[in-house]
């Protein structure tokens, strides 16, 4: 597989995966505070244009970070995101079009956050449920970061709850942004 001219402006990358994004109030908020078409490149794996592996590896090529965004739900992502990390994670896996890259999941839950922890409704804390995550990333070559989930969607506080994800998404992708221009130089 032969890789496009890196020399172009390296880019963010978030791979969306959810199913009813236009009904979407926490996961079109957080793209709405980081998305600009200048630093930040967005793939609704949901829409209808379908990439081949060979599109993806000159897509990721050029990423300075990987995101994958999210809601989460039944313990994981939605179908299209393990539909993707099937066949195009595990095609690139351990190449140079996305090894060393950071990687971070950005993620919505409808629970608060006391419900992720031992004893707590959910039982297990994100960090367990996003091990398999991490754990292939990991295997893949890139960079596991901290994650970002945001709580409490479906409860009382869910506007606060929205606002403080979306400043801290705001916070991590501009730190990227910067980060990748100051290296460009």
């Amino acid at each position: 597989m032969e890789l496009e001219n890196k020399n172009e402006k390296n880019k963010i990358v978030i791979l969306l995966a959810h199913p009813d994004y236009n009904e979407s109030e926490a996961n079109k908020a957080l793209i709405e505070a980081v998305y600009n078409p200048i630093d930040v490149d967005l793939y609704n794996l949901y829409s209808e244009k379908q990439y081949t592996v060979t599109e993806w590896a000159n897509i990721l090529a050029k990423a300075s970070f990987v995101i994958f965004q999210f809601p989460f739900y039944w313990m994981s992502a939605p179908a299209k995101l393990k539909e993707w990390q099937d066949d195009v994670l595990n095609s690139l896996a351990r190449t140079p079009a996305i090894a060393g890259k950071p990687f971070m999941v950005a993620t919505t839950t409808g629970w608060s956050q006391d419900a992720y922890r031992s004893g707590g409704k959910i039982g297990f804390t994100m960090d367990e449920l996003l091990r398999p995550f991490q754990a292939g990333i990991t295997y893949a070559g890139m960079i596991w970061k901290t994650p970002l989930v945001v709580y409490g969607i479906g409860t009382a506080n869910s506007a606060k709850n929205i606002s403080i994800g979306v400043d801290q998404y705001r916070n991590i992708v501009n730190h990227y942004i910067e980060t990748s221009q100051e290296s460009a130089w």
